[in-house]
């Protein structure tokens, strides 16, 4: 894969929000809110806005009572 097809490519077209939801709880617990949080940040000051986007859903979904 050629650098300018990675620079296309995003984390929502890699997975969905169920499973990186999961995941971060799974990886952090009750801490996965605020990795999730951190891994928005992150994209938004990279100048990713379709992750950044997919983060902050990952983060709403996180913090939805059951």
């Amino acid at each position: 894969m050629q650098s300018a097809d990675l620079a296309a490519v995003k984390i929502a077209d890699l997975v969905n929000l169920d499973q990186a939801a999961q995941a971060a709880i799974e990886v952090y617990g009750l801490k996965a809110p605020t990795a999730v949080a951190h891994c928005a940040l992150e994209a938004h000051f990279d100048g990713r806005p379709d992750d950044y986007r997919f983060w902050c859903d990952v983060f709403h979904q996180l913090r939805r009572p059951n």
